[in-house]
């Protein structure tokens, strides 16, 4: 009885001593083609109540982009995306600008990016920028007009 005792003990030790990071299961979506605009949607509305600290992991067309507002002018931003339905072909774009510092591949590039999500606010809106760790480039394009 003295023996289990003791491995309890040492195992509550040991766990108290390691990062909660270690412990603890990490919150992640991958967001596949089904339910894209949905998910993307979700995912701005309940940032800060559902995805908080969630690892979000999703593929599209990489382009830059800019934003209409004027203290950006002039620069440009990573933004993955993918076409929504509309009267027109492409009246909906649904994707994340990133926040990413390694290099680039060019615009339309089919591309897998994970990372946090975050919302950036400018000139009375709000965007979602994901905080990318990481950014494959992928040989065979996905889907890129989505139905929902």
């Amino acid at each position: 009885m003295m023996i289990r005792s003791l491995i309890v003990l040492c195992c509550a030790v040991l766990c108290s001593l390691l990062p909660s990071s270690v412990l603890a299961k990490e919150k992640e979506i991958v967001i596949g083609d089904k339910l894209f605009i949905t998910t993307l949607n979700d995912i701005y509305t309940n940032l800060e109540d559902l995805y908080k600290d969630t690892r979000v992991t999703f593929e599209g067309n990489l382009e830059m982009g800019v934003f209409d507002d004027p203290v950006f002018e002039g620069k440009m931003f990573p933004y993955v995306y993918r076409l929504g339905p509309g009267c027109c072909y492409n009246d909906a774009y649904a994707g994340m600008y990133l926040d990413y510092d390694g290099k680039l591949p060019p615009d339309n590039t089919w591309v897998r990016v994970s990372g946090y999500v975050v919302y950036f606010e400018h000139n009375g809106f709000t965007d979602l920028f994901l905080k990318t760790d990481s950014l494959t480039v992928l040989d065979k394009p996905g889907l890129l007009t989505v139905k929902d």
